[in-house]
């Protein structure tokens, strides 16, 4: 992997913010990139590089068209943005080292004895349909494989849809009345609610095992979320999550009571647990305790960038926070039908799921209709029905 020179010039910081955003860099053909400027958000300024002519070196020459460079002969933040964005793309390519891709449908144990000494011996019929059968050859038993959904009243796809619907922001009364009206499946109003928290809780165990391939910068910022709480009418408490720029992988979300510098180390232990890397940036708004948690968590004497924290100086001036402010819209697009969120056990519930759905399950625009898990490079092939194919995993695991 390239290791990048320890930052001395404010000028290489303001290039890794330029990365911050996306589309900020776009190539134009080889050796030739349009950078947005961050004074002008519809201007480019256009960087090159070539070779120079009648020297035996093979160091690459570097133009911009940004006054910095044109009038200073400086090595501008528009080329060190592209700089690192190449570093970045090595270091993506040397790092495909094959891994093993867990599928579902995964080899059949048997219950008893967990052997693998099995055979089909049949099927088993039932409201859903056919069942395949199993007979264990060292210990005799006969059985049916557990796909996660056993001595469940309803079909697997019936509940997958109750929780796809939930996270897209249906209210568990409507999911009642789709399931009646399309199905024809009579269901109580708390039933959806149970099957959500029994798979939520299977599925968050599963997806701890799993380190996220992310980037160098991450995001992190806070919004208000009510808790229904006995003898207060209207109780806030803080949801904080903390999403990668690069793969927009949501690494940490975390519900705390207050803003202080203890409550904003939560959420970045949860991501720098959740990563396989240290980032280089932690992009942030002008809230005082992430001064001192983001210290706290990844200061690192040997690193390039002791200190990653980046703050931002207000709202309109770039690089600035709107790819988890868009993380946030998705959450409210959840939470505005809901009345409150049942105490501080169920927030924390919710919060496991969101990060779930919107990690593995939920396509992304902003990276060509992948999933965040996708880009991550979690070894899971999710395909069709994801929410089926993550809880057969999670059972099998």
């Amino acid at each position: 992997m390239i290791e990048m020179q320890q930052l001395t010039n404010v000028r290489e910081l303001k290039g890794f913010a330029i990365l911050s955003e996306p589309e900020n860099i776009k190539a134009i053909k080889k050796n030739v990139w349009y950078v947005r400027s961050q004074a002008k958000p519809d201007g480019y300024y256009r960087v090159e590089r070539r070779w120079p002519k009648g020297y035996g070196t093979k160091q690459f020459v570097w133009s911009c068209t940004c006054p910095d460079h044109v009038y200073r002969k400086q090595i501008c933040k528009h080329i060190y943005a592209v700089e690192f964005s190449l570093k970045l793309k090595a270091d993506i390519e040397q790092e495909t080292a094959h891994r093993e891709i867990e599928s579902p449908r995964p080899e059949v144990l048997c219950p008893a004895c967990q052997s693998l000494n099995v055979v089909r011996d049949g099927s088993r019929t039932t409201r859903f349909g056919k069942i395949q059968r199993y007979t264990c050859k060292d210990c005799g038993h006969r059985f049916t494989p557990d796909r996660g959904f056993k001595s469940m009243k309803h079909d697997p796809k019936t509940i997958t849809l109750a929780l796809d619907l939930y996270f897209k922001g249906v209210s568990l009364r409507k999911i009642a009345d789709h399931l009646k009206q399309f199905h024809n499946i009579e269901v109580a109003q708390t039933t959806p609610m149970r099957w959500i928290k029994k798979y939520l809780n299977l599925l968050g165990k599963y997806v701890e095992k799993h380190k996220a391939d992310v980037g160098k910068i991450w995001h992190s910022d806070e919004m208000t979320v009510f808790i229904k709480k006995e003898g207060e009418k209207r109780y806030y408490e803080w949801i904080w999550n903390v999403m990668d720029a690069k793969t927009r992988y949501l690494l940490a979300c975390q519900v705390t009571k207050d803003r202080y510098v203890a409550d904003a180390k939560k959420p970045l232990q949860q991501a720098k647990a959740a990563a396989a890397r240290r980032p280089d940036l932690v992009v942030t708004d002008g809230l005082q305790a992430y001064q001192y948690a983001v210290k706290d968590v990844f200061f690192d004497k040997s690193a390039f960038i002791q200190n990653p924290h980046f703050r931002l100086k207000d709202f309109e001036t770039k690089p600035n926070n709107n790819i988890v402010e868009r993380l946030n819209g998705t959450f409210r697009e959840r939470t505005k039908v809901m009345r409150s969120l049942p105490d501080q056990i169920g927030a924390n519930q919710f919060c496991a799921g969101m990060q779930v759905y919107y990690n593995y399950i939920r396509p992304h625009q902003g990276i060509e209709g992948l999933t965040p898990a996708q880009m991550a490079r979690i070894p899971i092939n999710l395909s069709g029905n994801r929410w089926m194919t993550m809880i057969e995993l999670a059972v099998k695991n």
